[in-house]
């Protein structure tokens, strides 16, 4: 089991006995790097993202190691005991206004360090643990000297802590011993890192983004070793790790893993290490071929030494890279040269060592040009990057023919695209644009890598005239690949939000095919022509004609052979499917599910836009917690950055704001301000300030959010410009109503879209209610509330919940009796928002769990005191539901222990908190003690 797993399994264990308020001690080895990494901060972000309350502390071993110096009697348990205390004290008793908690803490800790034995010291700790008010985790990273420490010092630790609301975690470093353990004290060792550690080391050690995709590649590559990947990470440029450029050599082994295979190597005669070396040579490993060139077979053992056994599909790894280090370049050429006279005059293996050999041709370059574009192609990435890697070195003294660098250029283009590295295709795409020798269909192709590429790293939309009359002249004997095109360059601009232009590139699409025949023999080109009608469209505010349109006859189907390069083919589908998607928020489209069926494993590039396309679907419909940890997930697999040109990137930020704690989401801001085009032209950095806007707001600083919505407005920015965000917008006005008073133009500014189509929409429905008078409000909420349970989404039913608890508070006179929440307004109000919390609790929705507490304190801030209410009327199954829920127990819980169903006890507790005038969960206690229901 990797880190990844393993770590995650140990903070479940960790977080759920917090819950239960049972503390533990975890013991784990795992690789590091002394005052730069560990993986502490990782391992307590997990806890902290199953259990949301956690306060975690991380005790400085230093200051156990100066306390030996002044207090030589101590142990090293006594001192790092004692210096743990210290620091969690000083933690907890930060606020100066808390003076109760400092004193009653004060003489525990008094008492811990005047312990006279480690027994007594570990029952005064597990004193002190137990006076701490909330759920606390300790990492400590320490060094090997905690090796030395006796087990049954750990053991009396984890005794006095078991049954208090404190984690310890200690971390040791790779190598040290630790014993099996049972809980609470768990123990693992982790000799491997996975990806999300891999670039926690990283951008601690470089200092600059590292693109999690990247990162993702280079734990492969470097098959999990610490060294290694540290070894990788130094040799990139900021921009190869951000992702945005193609790196131009094989991986680099660290001097560990060097030192490793060298020493395994020179264990075998000679031979097998010349058979060994030169099946890494190869293009595809062939042992027949490796034996009658060396006298023998290659070893079959370490088989940790052996090649990958599809080398087509599989990147290429350090340990290739250390293999082949281990013979002088002498003996590599001799082999290369050895190799290529193995192979048959005019086989493209033959041209592949001839060239790493010094000896190719025009032909053997010509030949290896022609299987890198095939197999670039047909999608064996590795194998391509690999010929294309080896035509880039030039030898001395020698330069390569103009034709022979411009189809480098196109493949590296090319190649770098299907990576996600959109700076360097970019800029290969775009010089090979427009060279001589290239067929209509082929610039078509370069000319859609080149929009593709271009719209990741900023729109260029002065540039569009040109390309559009030099995709019309092609269009003459290629229609059917320029309308393509066509369609693609307008796709960039609707997901940018570019309301100019669009429409006159579509209707010279459409002109191009009708010119052509599309439709009478080439379905193909039919299929461009309803996709290019849809989408003028929509462009052009006509939906439903788009639905019809998208619902009678584009298809999704994809040729298996279909060339990696035709990028305008492929985005075909993509653009099918997010328009689809764009408009039903209540299903998941069977078209949808066809075009992310056939985008799948083609290439990182395609799977992005495939990823992207189900965050678009997912906000639509309403995230929920697995969706969204299952797209975070995949940012390590695909270069999420280029899916959708930053849309779907955006829409997955803006999920881990709302299920992630502040962490989580300032990674996520972080990586859409380093990843993200940086042209004034792209919408991207203006997403960033809104998710940045609406998380400061949940946690109620709201000048940002005016400082942001002031000159957008005033601006009359389209929503189509902020479409990946709108929902943020929204949820800032439900949040902070008044920003309709503070913000001139706002609400007309918002109230301009809810008037046309597609009222399905849940953003539409939500201001619907916002912005409706008094003799609308009502029935708009009752419709509100009741189509968002049918729903059954959690995030729908809290933002629907909010939106209605927003428009109750500002006419605290409506007439709510259709409701048949409560009495009047406000309470109707309370409730909706007590529910509203109590569903973000439930599901881990922390965005809004935040803004329903702070809700509910500045309700009960501003409340006018007035006469004792009369005790409440609760059923005896209520009261017990209650009683158990201000206990702490969760829901779960409490479903277990009365024999109901986890939804019951929702309800009960809805009606719990109608009937005693409450917001939520954290003012049952009082108010059960206020009116005497408290257990006896």
């Amino acid at each position: 089991m990797h880190a990844l797993s393993r770590r995650r399994l140990i903070a479940r264990e960790i977080a759920e006995r917090l819950n239960r308020g049972l503390g533990s001690l975890c013991l784990v080895a795992a690789p590091s790097v002394p005052g730069v990494w560990s993986l502490g901060p990782t391992l307590a972000a997990d806890v902290t993202g199953l259990q949301q309350d956690v306060h975690v502390i991380e005790v400085d071993v230093a200051v156990a190691a100066a306390l030996l110096l002044t207090r030589p009697e101590l142990g090293l348990a006594d001192a790092l005991l004692i210096a743990s205390v210290n620091q969690v004290f000083e933690d907890l008793c930060s606020d100066p206004e808390d003076t109760h908690l400092r004193g009653q803490l004060e003489r525990l800790r008094n008492a811990v360090q005047d312990a006279s034995s480690f027994p007594a010291r570990a029952e005064a700790a597990g004193a002190f643990a137990a006076a701490c008010r909330r759920p606390t985790l300790i990492t400590i990273v320490a060094d090997r000297v905690c090796e030395d420490l006796p087990a049954g010092y750990l053991r009396q630790v984890t005794a006095a802590i078991a049954a208090t609301p404190v984690a310890i975690v200690v971390l040791v470093p790779q190598g040290v011993s630790v014993a099996p353990a049972v809980p609470p004290c768990f123990s693992m060792s982790i000799s491997r890192l996975e990806p999300d550690d891999a670039r926690a080391l990283l951008v601690a050690e470089t200092g600059v983004y590292v693109d999690p995709a990247v990162a993702g590649r280079i734990c492969l590559s470097a098959e999990g070793r610490i060294a290694d990947i540290r070894a990788l990470g130094v040799s990139l440029t900021g921009e190869q790790l951000a992702g945005r450029e193609l790196p131009q050599r094989m991986p680099a082994a660290s001097a560990q893993t060097l030192r490793t295979v060298a020493e395994q190597i020179n264990a075998l005669p000679q031979e097998q290490r010349d058979a060994l070396v030169a099946l890494h040579l190869q293009l595809v490993p062939d042992a027949d071929v490796v034996r009658s060139i060396a006298g023998t077979e290659p070893p079959q053992g370490p088989t940790d030494l052996l090649p990958g056994t599809d080398p087509a599909r599989e990147l290429p790894t350090v340990t290739t890279s250390a293999v082949v280090e281990t013979a002088t370049r002498e003996a590599v050429r001799d082999l290369h040269a050895a190799l290529a006279d193995a192979y048959a005059a005019g086989s493209p293996e033959r041209s592949w060592h001839r060239v790493n050999a010094g000896t190719a041709d025009a032909d053997d370059r010509d030949r290896l040009l022609a299987l890198a574009d095939s197999e670039l192609q047909r999608g064996s990435l590795s194998l391509a990057g690999r010929i294309i890697q080896a035509l880039g070195r030039k030898p001395a003294g020698h330069s390569a023919p103009p034709a022979h660098a411009a189809a480098l250029g196109r493949l590296q283009g090319q190649l770098a695209l299907q990576l996600g590295c959109t700076l360097t295709a970019a800029s290969r795409l775009y010089e090979a644009m427009g060279r001589p020798g290239m067929s209509p269909e082929e610039e078509t192709d370069v000319i859609a890598g080149y929009i593709a590429a271009r719209g990741c790293e900023g729109l260029s939309v002065g540039e569009d005239g040109r390309l559009v009359a030099r995709l019309q002249e092609l269009g003459a004997t290629a229609p059917a690949h320029a309308a393509r095109c066509l369609v693609l360059l307008v796709a960039q601009e609707y997901i940018a939000g570019e309301v100019e232009g669009p429409g006159h590139y579509l209707r010279a699409a459409a002109q191009l095919l009708q010119a052509a025949g599309a439709g009478t023999a080439d379905p193909a080109a039919a299929d461009v022509l309803v996709l290019a009608r849809a989408l003028l469209a929509r462009v052009e505010g006509r939906p439903d004609e788009a639905a019809q349109l998208l619902g009678e006859g584009t298809s999704a189907v994809i040729p298996a052979d279909t060339p990696r390069g035709d990028v305008a083919k492929w985005a075909q589908a993509v653009i099918c499917a997010l328009m689809v998607a764009a408009q039903a928020p209540d299903e998941r489209p069977a078209v949808v599910d066809s075009a992310l069926a056939l985008l799948d494993g083609v290439s990182p590039f395609y799977d992005s836009q495939a990823v992207a396309v189900r965050a678009v679907l997912a906000a639509r419909r309403g995230w929920t917690r697995p969706e969204q940890e299952e797209l975070e997930g995949d940012c390590y697999r695909v270069p999420l950055r280029v899916g959708l040109a930053g849309m779907g990137m955006t829409m997955v930020a803006h999920s881990a704001m709302l299920f992630g704690g502040s962490a989580t989401v300032s990674t996520w801001r972080s990586a859409m301000a380093h990843a993200l085009p940086r042209s004034s032209a792209s919408p991207q950095q203006l997403w960033v300030s809104v998710l940045e806007a609406a998380s400061r707001l949940a946690d109620g600083d709201g000048t940002l959010a005016g400082l942001l919505l002031g000159p957008v407005v005033a601006a009359r920015v389209p929503r189509e410009r902020l479409r990946a965000v709108w929902s943020s917008i929204i949820d800032m006005v439900l949040i902070e109503p008044a920003l309709l008073q503070r913000v001139p133009g706002l609400t007309d500014w918002l109230s301009a879209r809810t008037g046309q189509p597609l009222q399905a929409d849940p953003d539409d429905r939500l201001l619907a209610v916002l912005l409706a008078d008094d003799a609308q409000a009502v029935p708009l909420i009752s419709g509100l509330v009741l189509d968002t349970v049918w729903s059954g989404n959690a995030v729908q039913q809290v933002r629907a919940h909010m939106a209605c608890a927003a428009r109750l508070r500002r006419s605290p006179g409506l007439d709510v009796t259709e409701l048949a929440v409560a009495t009047d307004a406000s309470s109707s109000a309370a409730v909706l928002e007590g529910r509203a919390a109590e569903l973000a609790d439930v599901n881990g929705i922390v965005f809004w769990r935040r803004v329903a507490r702070r809700t509910a304190e500045d309700a009960h801030a501003w409340a006018v005191p007035g006469p004792t209410p009369l005790a409440p009327v609760l059923t005896d199954t209520e009261l017990r539901v209650a009683r158990l829920a201000a206990q702490g127990k969760r829901n779960k819980e409490i479903a277990a222990e009365l024999y109901m169903a986890v939804r019951t006890v929702e309800l009960r507790l809805t009606g719990v908190y109608r009937a005693l005038g409450i917001a939520g969960r954290r003012e049952l206690p009082k108010a059960l003690a206020a009116h005497g229901l408290v257990d006896g």
